[in-house]
């Protein structure tokens, strides 16, 4: 006889997410804004009800199990679904009047929604963040109306309106060679690994790391990151360099981190995306603002 389903807690769902993603209970805690004991035994429960090792566990660091490697896909797709739906009803209980608009750290989104309100005072407009890993999934599941992206996005169904470039920044410690200049080559960067865009599809690595670089020698691979804070805490510690859009370099002043432009990479480019298969009166009235007022 076949075992009863349990009822899965989505916070249990998205706290085993944070450690999975991150490899590490403590960061993973950080993130969530809980403290380390209370995200434990949440996810030690998790494993309880589900009757299987997700982590193997050792002093030193946090490594999914086969069965963890499954559930975090799974798991991942369940928290979307879930989100998308939760959004879905908002916007039938608002009557269809609410426009929700991803956007990626460092997006200039601010005049296409000023022109987008003075067309349409009416309509109610929510941000949500988006990330490189979930820009595409975000607007094939309907999570969002349409987003601020930095493509390539590797998906299916989703249009895209270029909006306009951004140069690509080196982020140094204060103390590397190349900290003062006013510019940086890549061959000046040879032998620094690079910090990886974790969960990042191959082509939207390529494009935003520099790699491979132009005269098609690749980078070292350093520690893969989630955010900016563990970006910068990598860079601090001499774990590796990374490349970042001009305006996110901009969104994050340090006086321990240098941001020096790359001379010779081309500049990366930022779009409106909007699911093709999900047209809407409203999602067609703003990529047409967009469209009338000018892409920046």
């Amino acid at each position: 006889m076949p075992e009863r389903p349990i009822d899965l807690d989505l916070r249990k769902l998205r706290y085993f997410v944070a450690v999975a993603e991150r490899r590490h209970f403590g960061r993973a805690a950080v993130a969530l804004h809980v403290t380390q004991p209370a995200l434990s035994r949440q996810v030690r429960q998790l494993e309880h009800e589900l009757r299987v090792d997700l982590f193997t566990r050792s002093t030193r660091e946090v490594t999914l199990t086969p069965a963890g490697e499954q559930f975090l896909r799974d798991a991942k797709a369940l928290l979307a679904a879930s989100e998308a739906a939760q959004e879905r009803a908002r916007r039938i209980g608002s009557g269809d009047n609410a426009l929700i608009v991803g956007f990626m750290l460092g997006t200039d989104v601010g005049l296409a929604l000023n022109a987008f309100s003075a067309r349409f005072p009416r309509v109610s407009i929510e941000l949500v963040r988006l990330r490189w890993w979930s820009q595409a999934r975000a607007l094939l599941e309907g999570s969002v109306d349409v987003g601020f992206v930095r493509p390539p996005l590797e998906a299916d169904g989703v249009d895209l309106l270029p909006l306009y470039p951004e140069h690509i920044a080196a982020v140094l410690p204060v103390d590397h060679p190349r900290a003062r200049d006013a510019k940086v080559a890549l061959a000046a960067l040879t032998g620094e690994p690079v910090l990886e865009y974790a969960e990042a599809a191959e082509a939207w690595s390529a494009v935003w790391n520099a790699d491979p670089r132009p005269d098609g020698t690749r980078p070292g691979h350093g520690p893969a990151f989630h955010d900016m804070e563990e970006l910068l805490g990598y860079v601090r510690g001499g774990r590796g360099i990374a490349f970042v859009p001009s305006s996110v370099a901009a969104a994050f002043p340090r006086s321990d981190i240098a941001y020096v432009p790359v001379a010779d990479v081309p500049p990366g480019q930022v779009s409106l995306a909007w699911n093709a298969a999900r047209p809407s009166h409203l999602v067609t009235n703003f990529v047409e603002t967009l469209r009338a007022h000018g892409t920046r």
